[in-house]
């Protein structure tokens, strides 16, 4: 019988290898092993993911006693009523769930842009404007409070009709929209250089991977393994 706790991290790497290839794969086009192995990873995140919230946050809460069990209570009665839903018949029984849902993560995307967004960007618009050096103060500052009113001005719908029939914005806001466009389309090009960095890095990380492999896997004792002892 093989020792399989020295198995484990062979047969990995040997997994790891082959999945690596059947990605690889699309290379040719989409085919069966690529889609075989999109399936195998989003089930193991999905898998991975589940048993996070079980043994994390329900386990926890359903095995210890006091006032967990009571937070528990409305959750498991709006997860209840939630069902109603499934049925054609008393699905309008559940949109006051709904509803509540829907409410809740409105609140919690509008916090969010807020505390996330709009006033870390307020804050170091303001610091740009109070820097101690003068050309920090004239330059940079002037490029962040330019970009971020400019932006927020492509923003903005607001428009009239013209005597021809055709709504347009402001003269003003139409000038003043075009620098915010400038410096948005500059904001995704960083974006997009920064996601393609971190796709080569991996990309490069892979194949160093399969060249180890290819050429340093222990074949040899991985292969003793499962010769009787």
């Amino acid at each position: 019988m093989p020792d399989w706790v020295k198995l484990a991290e062979p047969l990995g790497t040997i997994i790891g290898f082959v999945l690596t290839l059947m990605v690889f794969s699309y290379i040719f086009g989409d085919n069966f092993l690529f889609r075989l192995a999109t399936h195998i990873f989003i089930g193991v995140a999905a898998g991975y993911a589940a048993v996070l919230v079980v043994y994390n946050i329900i386990y926890p809460v359903l095995v210890k006693p006091g006032d967990e069990m009571v937070r528990l209570g409305p959750p498991l009665i709006l997860g209840a009523w939630l069902l109603t839903k499934t049925s054609p018949r008393l699905s309008r029984l559940g949109n006051p769930v709904m509803a509540f849902l829907v409410g809740a993560g409105a609140a919690a995307a509008i916090s969010g842009a807020l505390l996330g967004t709009i006033f870390p960007l307020v804050d170091q618009s303001t610091r740009e404007l109070t820097g101690s050096k003068l050309w920090d103060v004239i330059v940079n500052g002037s490029i962040v409070l330019v970009g971020t009113i400019s932006t927020l001005v492509y923003f903005h719908y607001g428009a009239h009709p013209t005597p021809s029939g055709v709504t347009k914005r402001e003269t003003g806001i139409e000038i003043v929209s075009l620098v915010g466009q400038v410096f948005i389309a500059i904001t995704l090009g960083a974006i997009f250089a920064g996601v393609y960095l971190a796709v080569l890095s991996v990309f490069i990380e892979r194949m160093r991977f399969v060249w180890d492999f290819l050429w340093t896997f222990d074949w040899k004792n991985f292969i003793s393994l499962f010769s009787p002892k």
